[in-house]
C-alpha cells in the first residue's frame, strides 16, 4: 500500500472512532468523564481529578450526584448537592482528597461518581470510575527497644523484641527476615508472616541462640520486612555482642566472613490450603589448596500451588591468596546500604591494603517468580582498605547509586579513619561528600562529618559522639546532626557516677519529584542526665534521672489537612534498671517514669505520667518476659495512634527450653499476648521449636506458629452513612504455620589452620602454683592475647584458636578481683594447654604522713617509698607510695604484716611495721604511716 493510501486510512480509521464516541455520548441526555483513569498516590498527600458533564439534552436539566459506596464524595473539594446544567451546556468541577485513612483503605481503591434525576425522561449515562494505586514505600517502622544486646554466655542466647508499625493507610502482611545472618547464629521466634491492620502495630518476640558456645562473634544483625512479594518495606539494624571462652584468632567481625560448619537442610512449610512451600537451605566453607577457599549460601522457596521459585540471601564467595570474587546477594555498609544482588571483587595489595569493587542492584531476591518487583535502583561502587599496626580499619569509598523508581541518582564519597592519641585516648574521624540529581531536573550537593572520641583511665571514661550531615546528604544518616557525650567515673565498691548530655535533630530534604520527599518529617530530641550506678556481688542497680525535650514535624495523618503538625513536649524522667544473677536465674527490670508537663499535641493533654517497663526473668528451663508502656514516650508514639484511643501497651508471655535425652532433643515454645490501647487490638501468639540430633550429624526440625489477631477499625470508619452501611466496626483473623525439615551438618570447620592454646585458670588458694584437688577454677575471668579476648566458662577454660607460631604475651584483666602472679608468656610452636594459678585480691588503700619538722623548710620526698606485705607463709606482695604519700596495694584474702622499706634512707617511720586482716565482704582499714625526715639532724647541747 502506497504512503499516501495508509495516512487516508489512518485518518478514516480515527475520524470513524471519534465520530463512534460522540456519538455514543450523545445517546445520552447526560454524559460525563473524569480527566485521569488512574492516579498514583502517596501517604498524607493530596490528589486531585476533573469531572466533566455535558448536557446533550434542549432543556435545563438539575442532578443529584451518588458515590456508590465510594468515598468519591468526601473530598476535600467535592461535587455540590445539586448540579444544574443549561440546554447544550458543559460544566467542569474539580475535585481534591486527603490520602489519609478516612479515604483509602485499599492499595488499588476504587472511586465511582452516578448522577439522579427527578425527571424520569431524562438519559444520563452509567456510573463513571477512577482509581487509585497506592505507593506504600516506607509505610513501615520497624523498631528495636535495644540499639545492642549481648549474648548469654551461659545460655548461649539472648532474647530481643522487635516494634513492627504499620503507619500506611492499608493493612499489611510482613514478614522479618534476617538476610545477613551468620551460620553460627539462629533466630527464632515470630519470623513467619504477620498481618498489621492499617495504624496498628504488633510486638514480635525473637531469640537468638548460637548453634555453638563455642565461638564468640561481633554482629550487626540486619533486620528486613518482607511483603508476601518479597518487596522490602523497612529495614533496621541490631547490634549483637558477646564474648566466649572460645576465640578464633584474627577472625572479621563482618558476618558474611565469619566460619562456619557446613549444612544442608530441606523443609516443608504449610500456611493452610493456598500455600505450601519447600525450602532448601545450605551454607559452609570449604578449605581448598594453596590457602583458598570457598564459602556458600542457598535459601530458597519453591511455592507449590503457585509454581513459583524464590531464591535469597544466596551467594558463592571464592577467596584466593591475593583476590577474591563474591557473587549473589551482597550485603555491607559503605555509608550507604549496599542489600542486593551482584558481584563483588577484592585484591589485596598487600597485608594492610586491599581494594573491592561492587557491582550491585538493590533487590532483596535474586531470583523472584512470585510477581514483578519494581526497580530498587543500581550500584556501582570502590572501597580502599588500609590497616596500620593498629587493630581498626580505616578506609575510602566511592558509590554510584541509580534509582529509576525515585528517578534520582547520586554520587557519593566516604572514608572513615582511626587515630591512637596515646595509651588512654582514641579518635574516629569520618566523613563524606554527596551530589543527588534528579534524572530530568536539578541537583544538590551536600557533605558530612564527625568524629567519636574515647579517653579511659583507671577512674574516668570519656566517650563523645558527634555528627553533622546537611539535609540533602545521601548518606545512611541524612540530615542529621548528633552530639552525645558521656563522662564516668569510677568509684568504691563497684559504684560509679556519670553525666550525659545528648542531642539529636533529624530533619532529611527531598528534592521535588524524588518518590521519598513526603517523608520529610523532623525530629528533635535533648537529653541531659545524670547516672549512679552500684551494686553487691549478684546485684546490679542504676539510677538516671535526666531532662528530655523533643520536637516534631510531622504529616497530618489523621486531619484533612496536606499541611504539617509541629509538636513539642518536655518532661522529666527516671530511668531505674535492676539486675540480679546467679549461675542458675537471671532477673532484669528496665523502668523509665516521666512527667511531661508540656505537650502541644494534646495527645493526652499535658501535665501528664508516663512509664515503660520491660522485665525477663530466665534459668534453665523456663522464661517470662514482659513490656509495659503507659501514655507515650517518644512524639513518634502518636504516628500510630488515631487521637482517640489511650496509648497503652501491655505484652508479657513465658518461654520454655528443655534439653531431654542426653540433650540430643532439644524443645523451646514462647506464647505472647499483647494489647495495644489505641487500637484496640489484642495479638495472641504461640511458637513452638523442636530438634532431634541423630548420628552423623543429621538433625530433624519442626516450628510451629499460630497468631491470633482481634481489634477494632479504628481508623478505616468514616461519617458518610453510605460507606458505613458496608463496613464492620471490627476484625479478626488467625494464622496457623507448621515447617518440617531435616539437616545434614558435614565437612570440617572452615578457616584458617593455626596452633591451639587452651588456658585454665584457677584459685591458687595455697600460692604454691600448682593446682589442688580443693582448688576452684576462675570463672568469668576476661583474658587477652593482643587484642583478642575471651571469657573463661564455669570450668576456667579459655581456648584461642587459629595463632600463628610465635611469641604471646597473655593479659589477665583485674575485674572481680582476679590477678595473676606476674607476667605469663608463652611461645607458641604446636598446640599447648597451660594451667595459670590466678589469686583474688581486694583492693587496699593507705598513706604515709609526714611528721612537722618545725627546723625543715623544704618539702618531704613522700614518693617512690616501697612498701611491703608478707603472709603467713611468707609470700610477699609490694607496692609504691605516690608524690603525696598515697599508695594502693592488692592483696588475697588472709592475715599480713605491712611494713616501710627504711634501710639506707634519709627518713624514719615512726610506727614501721603493722599487722592487718583481709577478709571477704569486709572493709579493711590500715593505719597511717609515720614519715619523719632525717636529711637534718639537730643536737641539743645543755651547758
Amino acid at each position: 500500500m502506497p504512503i499516501r493510501s495508509r495516512w487516508i486510512f489512518l485518518f478514516l480509521f480515527y475520524f470513524a472512532v471519534l465520530l463512534s464516541e460522540a456519538k455514543s455520548q450523545q445517546q445520552y441526555d447526560i454524559a460525563f468523564k473524569f480527566d485521569r483513569d488512574t492516579i498514583s498516590i502517596a501517604v498524607s498527600k493530596t490528589f486531585a481529578n476533573k469531572l466533566v458533564i455535558t448536557n446533550h439534552s434542549d432543556k435545563t436539566i438539575e442532578l443529584k450526584p451518588r458515590a456508590n459506596n465510594t468515598p468519591a464524595l468526601l473530598g476535600l473539594i467535592k461535587l455540590p448537592q445539586s448540579i444544574t446544567l443549561m440546554a447544550k451546556e458543559t460544566k467542569s468541577f474539580p475535585l481534591k482528597y486527603m490520602a489519609d485513612r478516612r479515604t483509602i483503605v485499599k492499595g488499588n481503591q476504587i472511586f465511582t461518581i452516578e448522577f439522579q434525576s427527578d425527571d424520569p425522561t431524562v438519559k444520563i449515562q452509567p456510573p463513571q470510575s477512577f482509581s487509585t494505586r497506592l505507593n506504600e514505600e516506607q509505610s513501615l517502622l520497624l523498631q528495636t527497644e535495644l540499639p545492642e544486646y549481648y549474648i548469654d554466655q551461659s545460655t548461649g542466647q539472648v532474647q530481643f523484641l522487635v516494634r513492627a508499625v504499620n503507619i500506611g493507610l492499608v493493612p499489611l502482611t510482613i514478614q522479618v527476615r534476617f538476610p545477613n545472618l551468620p551460620g553460627e547464629l539462629e533466630i527464632r521466634g515470630e519470623t513467619l508472616p504477620v498481618t498489621l491492620a492499617a495504624g496498628g502495630q504488633s510486638l514480635l518476640s525473637f531469640t537468638a541462640t548460637m548453634r555453638s558456645k563455642k565461638t564468640a562473634i561481633d554482629v550487626d544483625l540486619i533486620l528486613q520486612a518482607i511483603e508476601a512479594g518479597g518487596k522490602v518495606v523497612a529495614n533496621n539494624r541490631v547490634r549483637m555482642m558477646t564474648v566466649g571462652s572460645v576465640k578464633r584468632f584474627g577472625a572479621d567481625l563482618d558476618l558474611q566472613n565469619l566460619p562456619y560448619n557446613n549444612l544442608l537442610a530441606l523443609r516443608y512449610l504449610n500456611m493452610g490450603q493456598d500455600m505450601s512451600i519447600y525450602q532448601a537451605q545450605a551454607f559452609g566453607e570449604m578449605d581448598l589448596a594453596k590457602g583458598r577457599r570457598l564459602n556458600y549460601r542457598l535459601n530458597t522457596d519453591y511455592y507449590q500451588k503457585q509454581k513459583a521459585l524464590n531464591v535469597y540471601d544466596t551467594y558463592i564467595d571464592y577467596q584466593a591468596k591475593d583476590w577474591g570474587v563474591k557473587i549473589g546477594n551482597i550485603y555491607e555498609n559503605l555509608d550507604q546500604p549496599i542489600n542486593g544482588r551482584g558481584a563483588k571483587a577484592s585484591y589485596k595489595l598487600d597485608k594492610e591494603r586491599s581494594i573491592s569493587l561492587y557491582a550491585v542492584e538493590n533487590s532483596y531476591m535474586l531470583i523472584n517468580q512470585m510477581n514483578s518487583l519494581l526497580s530498587r535502583g543500581k550500584i556501582i561502587g570502590a572501597k580502599y582498605t588500609f590497616r596500620s599496626d593498629l587493630p581498626q580499619e580505616s578506609s575510602l569509598s566511592y558509590l554510584h547509586t541509580n534509582s529509576d523508581y525515585r528517578a534520582v541518582n547520586s554520587d557519593l564519597i566516604s572514608g572513615k579513619g582511626f587515630m591512637k592519641l596515646g595509651p588512654k585516648q582514641q579518635l574516629w574521624i569520618e566523613g563524606g561528600y554527596s551530589v543527588e540529581r534528579l534524572q530530568k531536573g536539578t541537583a544538590k550537593m551536600a557533605g558530612a562529618l564527625g568524629f567519636n572520641y574515647n579517653y579511659a583511665d583507671d577512674r574516668y571514661q570519656i566517650s563523645s559522639i558527634n555528627y553533622y550531615s546537611t539535609p540533602y546528604y545521601v548518606g545512611l544518616r541524612r540530615g542529621l546532626i548528633q552530639s552525645d557525650t558521656r563522662i564516668s567515673k569510677l568509684l568504691k565498691n563497684n559504684k560509679s557516677i556519670s553525666v550525659r548530655a545528648s542531642y539529636m535533630d533529624n530533619d532529611p530534604k527531598y528534592l521535588p519529584g524524588d518518590r521519598d520527599y513526603y517523608f520529610n518529617n523532623a525530629n528533635r530530641i535533648q537529653i541531659y542526665e545524670f547516672g549512679y550506678h552500684t551494686g553487691k556481688e549478684k546485684l546490679q542497680l542504676d539510677l538516671r534521672p535526666y531532662f528530655m525535650e523533643q520536637r516534631g514535624t510531622y504529616q497530618d495523618w489523621f486531619g484533612l489537612s496536606d499541611s504539617q503538625v509541629n509538636w513539642k513536649s518536655s518532661s522529666i524522667r527516671m530511668v531505674g534498671d535492676l539486675n540480679f544473677f546467679t549461675a542458675a536465674h537471671r532477673f532484669s527490670i528496665q523502668t523509665d517514669y516521666g512527667y511531661t508537663y508540656r505537650n502541644t499535641s494534646n495527645r493526652p493533654i499535658a501535665p501528664f505520667h508516663s512509664l515503660r517497663i520491660t522485665g525477663n526473668y530466665n534459668n534453665r528451663w523456663v522464661g517470662f518476659n514482659t513490656f509495659i508502656q503507659v501514655n507515650p514516650f517518644y512524639l513518634s508514639d502518636l504516628l500510630a495512634s488515631s487521637g482517640n484511643g489511650k496509648y497503652r501497651i501491655y505484652s508479657f508471655g513465658p518461654s520454655s527450653q528443655l534439653n531431654l535425652v542426653e540433650n540430643r532433643l532439644q524443645v523451646q515454645i514462647a506464647t505472647m499476648y499483647s494489647y495495644y490501647g489505641f487500637s484496640r487490638s489484642n495479638n495472641f501468639s504461640v511458637t513452638g521449636n523442636a530438634r532431634w540430633q541423630m548420628k552423623n550429624g543429621w538433625n530433624l526440625t519442626a516450628d510451629l506458629y499460630y497468631t491470633l489477631i482481634r481489634g477494632d477499625l479504628v481508623f478505616a470508619m468514616v461519617t458518610d452513612p453510605q460507606l458505613n452501611q458496608n463496613m464492620t466496626s471490627s476484625y479478626a483473623f488467625n494464622n496457623r504455620q507448621l515447617r518440617l525439615g531435616i539437616e545434614k551438618n558435614f565437612g570440617r570447620r572452615g578457616g584458617r589452620r593455626g596452633h591451639k592454646l587452651q588456658l585454665l585458670f584457677f584459685e591458687d588458694r595455697n600460692s604454691n602454683g600448682v593446682r589442688d584437688n580443693d582448688e576452684s577454677p576462675a570463672r568469668s575471668v576476661l583474658v587477652k592475647i593482643g587484642k583478642e579476648a575471651a571469657v573463661t566458662d564455669d570450668r576456667g577454660r579459655v581456648k584461642f584458636v587459629d595463632m600463628d607460631p610465635g611469641p604471646y604475651s597473655i593479659q589477665v584483666e583485674n575485674n572481680r578481683g582476679w590477678v595473676s602472679r606476674g607476667t605469663i608468656s608463652v611461645v607458641l610452636t604446636k598446640n599447648q594447654s597451660l594451667e595459670i594459678p590466678l589469686i583474688i585480691t581486694r583492693s587496699l588503700k593507705g598513706r604515709i604522713k609526714s611528721v612537722t619538722n618545725k627546723y625543715l623548710e623544704t618539702t618531704p620526698q613522700l614518693g617512690g617509698i616501697r612498701i611491703i606485705a608478707r603472709d603467713l607463709q611468707g609470700k610477699e606482695y609490694s607496692t609504691l607510695t605516690n608524690e603525696d604519700g598515697n599508695y594502693v596495694i592488692y592483696l588475697p584474702t588472709g592475715h599480713y604484716k605491712l611494713a616501710v622499706v627504711t634501710e639506707g634512707m634519709s627518713f624514719s617511720i615512726e610506727n614501721p611495721s603493722c599487722e592487718i586482716e583481709v577478709k571477704e565482704g569486709e572493709t579493711t582499714e590500715i593505719p597511717h604511716f609515720r614519715y619523719r625526715d632525717e636529711r637534718r639532724k639537730i643536737g641539743i647541747k645543755r651547758f
